[in-house]
């Protein structure tokens, strides 16, 4: 009995040993194991979590980012960060950092800096679009009107404005008159025909006008801005990388990976095709070469054919484009004399798995045409019903699925025969934008208007839908990961998505760059865990997001 209690004791003592010598151990992601770590805290929070931390190096075009834990604690993972200088930046809405000045890394041990928040005083100029829609009062249908005006810039510029209602009509008449592949940076890019105000304009200048500083004589807006709330546990356990491109005002919108790892991009803002290598950091450039002198430039939607090369869809230079990845060679393909016009916009592109044919949208026009690559010429044209297709992506029968911004559907359509049948969201008004289709042949779409991610089952002819937490998150793409996640980016918030369709719960990630305007987002399923890519529309960079569980 002796023995047995001794026995007992002793290996208590080992347990607790063992125990205690694990707890003094760093821990995954401290200083001993990181290149560049510490906590970050306030005076108002103490250790603060949800701050993201970002570091680049001198000179260097790339930026990494991590986000601190709830103890405030930030690390950055060896390999990370190079030996060299780095400036550090924060996000973290209501605060502004206290300059650490410039943080230097050697290649033999990491780097604790603890990291200081003030209460920022212009909290006005890190509000995403989302939280201005959260902010001014007003109805649903009158936010609905400034929810529409995100895609040259966000929405701090027009309620930052003094116009009263008179004075706002010929600004909304010019932004009319822009041309999409338009920014702050890129302001003089206009359509090729004139567009008039809408009859509901007047409305929304005098809603405008009584949200803007028009009234504000102490220069402050008359209601509280809002912001939500920092990242919490898994939307903390993340890294970014973001790779600056060849100009500050590049617009990138969609970001897509190879089977080798680049990724490929479409200038929204110019006649390019662009490529990352990620290993590297190099960025290079192809020209293409405009159709249409005197009509916008820009490229919208990318894919890839059998043999790798790519295609895109031009815009307002009515075609598509081929890159050969072998040749580098541009050719350019355009839409039928008969069928192109001065509205003509050929933005989406898919092509077919079991024909090769490359299917080109163009959506003023309401036409499908189909090009045979083999003799370059546009074997098929279909009519398309008058309800706002936008995306536009192909299943494993070669068939189309066409996505109803405007008519708020799911279409479905024969290529053998043209014929389209459509389905309504269960969600009245929901806007599939853009979306994806899985290994099943389920066709999934984000919901640009209701925020919701919606899936079509081919087999029981029904949409189901998932909830985005965020209000007015702008939903504009997305993409089914190896693993059966969903991932979506948001036009007006700098948030990426992350839906378990089994759980239905949604992780929202926050990229490190205030106003990002994600429009395409696409998965590297190579990595493990998967690599999620976007364009920084208007940011001029590529961004690469990391979930660590």
């Amino acid at each position: 009995m002796l023995r047995a209690k001794l026995l007992v004791v002793l290996m208590a003592a080992i347990v607790w040993n063992l125990s205690w010598s694990q707890s003094q151990k760093p821990a995954a992601g401290s200083a001993a194991s990181a290149s560049l770590a510490g906590v970050v805290s306030s005076a108002a929070e103490g250790p603060m979590e949800g701050v993201l931390v970002s570091a680049k190096g001198a000179g260097s075009t790339v930026t990494v980012t991590v986000v601190s834990d709830n103890r405030g604690r930030y690390s950055f993972p060896r390999g990370r960060l190079q030996a060299g200088k780095y400036r550090l930046a924060t996000r973290a809405t209501g605060y502004d950092l206290a300059d650490p000045g410039v943080v230097e890394l050697t290649a033999d041990k990491g780097a604790e800096v603890n990291l200081k928040l003030e209460k920022t005083k212009n909290l006005a100029s890190q509000l995403m679009s989302a939280e201005w829609l959260m902010s001014v009062p007003g109805t649903d249908e009158q936010k609905s009107e400034l929810y529409e005006c995100v895609g040259c810039h966000s929405l701090q510029l027009p309620l930052s404005s003094r116009h009263d209602a008179k004075e706002f009509l010929p600004v909304l008449e010019r932004m009319r008159n822009h041309a999409p592949p338009s920014s702050l940076r890129r302001a003089n890019v206009f359509l090729p025909f004139k567009v008039k105000l809408r009859p509901e304009d007047p409305k929304l200048a005098e809603y405008l006008s009584t949200v803007n500083l028009r009234s504000a004589s102490d220069g402050k807006w008359q209601y509280e801005l809002k912001a939500l709330p920092r990242p919490k546990g898994k939307a903390t356990k993340v890294i970014y990388t973001e790779y600056d491109l060849l100009r500050p005002d590049s617009m990138p919108h969609d970001a897509v990976v190879d089977k080798d790892g680049m990724v490929w991009y479409t200038e929204f803002g110019r006649s390019f095709i662009g490529r990352l290598n990620p290993r590297t950091g190099e960025v290079k450039e192809w020209p293409v070469p405009p159709r249409k002198a005197d009509f916008p430039e820009g490229m919208l939607d990318l894919k890839f054919d059998k043999e790798g090369n790519v295609w895109a869809g031009m815009l307002f230079q009515g075609g598509v484009a081929k890159f050969d990845k072998k040749t580098e060679k541009v050719t350019t393909y355009p839409v039928p004399p008969e069928h192109d016009g001065v509205m003509t916009r050929t933005g989406m592109v898919s092509i077919s798995p079991t024909t090769g044919i490359v299917w080109f949208k163009a959506s003023q026009d309401l036409k499908v045409h189909g090009l045979d690559p083999k003799t370059e010429k546009v074997v098929a044209t279909y009519k398309i019903p008058p309800v706002g297709f936008y995306g536009m992506e192909v299943n494993s029968q070669g068939n189309l699925y066409l996505f109803g911004l405007a008519g708020s559907v799911l279409g479905v359509m024969d290529t053998a025969t043209g014929k389209v049948e459509t389905y309504p969201t269960p969600t009245p008004g929901g806007g599939p934008r853009r979306g994806d289709v899985d290994s099943q042949d389920r066709a999934w779409f984000a919901e640009f208007y209701s925020g919701k991610i919606g899936m079509f089952d081919p087999k029981t002819k029904k949409i189901q839908e998932w909830a985005v937490p965020t209000r007015w998150g702008g939903s504009y793409d997305l993409v089914v990961g190896k693993n059966g996640d969903v991932w979506a980016g948001g036009m007006h918030t700098d948030y990426i998505f992350r839906l378990n369709p089994t759980t239905g719960q949604v992780t929202e990630y926050l990229l490190p760059t205030l106003e990002t305007n994600i429009r395409r987002v696409d998965v590297d399923n190579s990595t493990t865990p998967p690599s999620v890519w976007v364009g920084e529309n208007h940011q001029g960079k590529l961004a690469k997001l990391e979930a660590l569980e």
